[in-house]
């Protein structure tokens, strides 16, 4: 996890970015400074301290670029969907993905074990995804696709806090690093 997790995160912020610049999205000096700085923040949170010694199988990296290539595509064609769509997007984006999760989880409920779902914390989950995805429609239907999606993908800097408080984790020095790092990007790209 400590090397996939930036590596989804980077390709799932890197694509919209390209998407938006090619779209004829232009960036203020600060923007083209704080996006760069934003993505070297968004690896720099989700890595562990033993991150430089993992070394993920050959499945692991090739499925977290399709998991970030994946979030990518999402927060574009949310990005694409018509201003007076409502939250139509986002209602038939979740019917999909719970169609597509539900025949899954079909055909592989043999692998998937017997083990009794969690389903407060599954329903807890879907509704905070949910809420996710409608903030980051707002977001994207007032801003840039490049800048909105970049400070989405700093998204492992809000779990650093509540862990450390909630579960007493160390927060070591390559993360605070990045937390500064998210800060003063987050800071560069609000004045875009």
């Amino acid at each position: 996890m400590n090397v996939l997790s930036p590596v989804t995160a980077l390709v799932s912020a890197a694509l919209p970015v390209g998407v938006g610049l090619l779209q004829g999205e232009h960036l203020a000096a600060a923007g083209l400074v704080g996006l760069p700085l934003a993505l070297v923040a968004v690896v720099l949170v989700s890595a562990d301290e033993g991150a430089g010694s993992a070394r993920p199988s050959r499945l692991a990296l090739p499925l977290a670029f399709g998991a970030g290539a994946a979030i990518a595509l999402q927060l574009v064609c949310l990005h694409q969907a018509p201003s007076d769509s409502g939250v139509a997007p986002l209602i038939i984006g979740r019917a999909v993905s719970s169609a597509v999760t539900l025949a899954a989880a079909g055909l592989m409920h043999r692998r998937l074990g017997t083990e009794r779902p969690a389903y407060a914390l599954s329903a807890a989950a879907g509704a905070l995804d949910s809420v996710a995805n409608l903030l980051f429609l707002l977001a994207a239907r007032s801003g840039d696709l490049a800048v909105v999606a970049v400070i989405t993908a700093l998204y492992p800097a809000g779990t650093v806090l509540p862990a450390r408080g909630v579960l007493a984790e160390r927060i070591h020095r390559g993360r605070l690093a990045g937390l500064g790092t998210a800060a003063v990007a987050v800071s560069l790209l609000a004045l875009t």
